[in-house]
């Protein structure tokens, strides 16, 4: 049985070491994704500021993780997207982006932002197959790859 539930400050290092989890075959292939390594500090401010969304198993562990972000009163940029490996390949991905793109529709927003690295091996395919738009690639400061942008009209 899996929920979805919303962070809560106490959730913090259990956020963080799934993003670190999820990300780890990310940092090892060389993109320094800023979930990859994102700091206690970072997590505690985000549940605090943003909208961070948990799939939870029945005893309440931590195994996916959706983030959205007010870019504006018409979009929300989603990131920090992970699902626990050993739980990865059951549709628990697609479950987790629905809600997350419910959630941004109750917000009043019409679209939703988000990027992943161009040559990641699996996130541009998923996010075409569930509707996302490229609309560009770019190079964030600090970031050591091109990110191709996408976005989708909620």
């Amino acid at each position: 049985m899996w929920t979805i539930r919303q962070a809560e400050l106490s959730d913090a290092q259990a956020v963080r070491h799934q993003l670190h989890r999820a990300y780890r075959p990310i940092k090892e292939q060389g993109f320094n994704m800023e979930a990859t390594d994102v700091s206690l500090q970072a997590v505690e401010e985000s549940i605090v500021s943003d909208e961070i969304y948990l799939l939870v198993d029945e005893d309440d562990q931590v195994k996916g993780t959706v983030r959205l972000q007010k870019n504006n009163d018409e979009k929300d940029t989603l990131g920090w997207f992970s699902i626990a490996p050993e739980v990865s390949g059951r549709g628990l991905g697609k479950m987790l982006l629905d809600y997350a793109e419910e959630r941004a529709k109750k917000r009043g927003r019409k679209k939703i932002y988000l990027d992943t690295a161009k040559e990641h091996p699996w996130l541009p395919k998923l996010y075409r197959k569930m509707g996302y738009k490229e609309i560009g690639v770019t190079r964030w400061p600090g970031q050591n790859f091109n990110a191709i942008q996408f976005e989708k009209k909620l």
